[in-house]
């Protein structure tokens, strides 16, 4: 049991960080950004994939299912709880993926992408 669910945490991991790559960086969701740029709150969290993968890792752990029982389930709203932690694992590790890909690639020291347009 706990491989499968390190292997589904896994798999939230690499989905999270691709999904949250593909909204904030892509020309396919451009229109989208746009257009969501037109509240405030919307255009500070599409325009950041750090914000924006806690959203995406909160509806991937939502959606899937992918909980720990890390409280008692006779406490009341237990599941929030380990959703919202499992959330909160899942973002970070996507994020630390994301750096690892970033430093792989050269992006994350190369100047060309320090406080320009090309890192967003």
């Amino acid at each position: 049991m706990l491989t499968y669910l390190f292997i589904q945490v896994l798999c939230l991991v690499v989905l999270t960080e691709a999904l949250t790559e593909l909204v904030v960086k892509s020309e396919i969701f451009k229109p989208l950004r746009n257009y969501m740029s037109k509240n405030k709150w919307f255009k500070e969290l599409i325009h950041c994939g750090y914000c924006f993968s806690v959203w995406v890792a909160f509806w991937m752990v939502l959606l899937t299912q992918t909980t720990y029982p890390l409280v008692p389930t006779t406490v009341p709203g237990s599941h929030w709880l380990d959703v919202g932690l499992m959330s909160l694992v899942v973002h970070r590790a996507s994020n630390v993926l994301h750096n690892l890909i970033d430093k792989w690639t050269d992006k994350y020291y190369d100047v060309r992408y320090i406080n320009s347009d090309k890192s967003e």
